[in-house]
């Protein structure tokens, strides 16, 4: 499948790459469908691309390989929409925001986790409710 994007041009994504937010996005529902897509650069940060809005796209990363101890408290029920029995079995991402003039005030959304089933091509954004984590957990001390 080709997917148009703003960043890098038309993408050639394998239909099986595809993954589908069946509840989209906290404030994009209208976007179900996504693709991830490697960093040109290299590096763990990737992008969530929207297969419907080319304009539509989220730096992403797996949260371990910055707080190893992330957890998220998630019951099994919270996971039947994407089809998983336990959250061991997903691939967990958070949305990143990397300030373009300053990018050590790169954040970490750890509220909002997105859990996928890779296998299934299936994910959600799971809100954490009552959490000791935030939406702008900071990777890099303030100075």
């Amino acid at each position: 499948m080709k997917v148009e994007t703003t960043r890098f041009g038309s993408v050639e994504v394998a239909d099986d790459e595809i993954l589908s937010f069946p509840e989209g996005l906290l404030g994009f529902s209208n976007c179900q469908r996504f693709a991830v897509l490697p960093n040109p650069s290299g590096g763990p940060l990737q992008w969530l691309q929207s297969v419907e809005d080319a304009n539509l796209a989220f730096v992403i990363c797996q949260p371990q390989l910055f707080k190893p101890d992330y957890r998220i408290p998630v019951r099994e029920e919270d996971l039947r929409s994407i089809e998983l029995k336990s959250i061991e079995e997903a691939l967990i991402y958070t949305i990143m925001v990397v300030p373009k003039d300053n990018p050590k005030n790169m954040t970490a959304n750890l509220q909002g986790p997105l859990i996928i089933n890779k296998s299934r091509g299936l994910g959600k954004q799971y809100v954490l409710i009552h959490s000791e984590y935030t939406t702008k957990y900071r990777l890099f001390p303030q100075d």
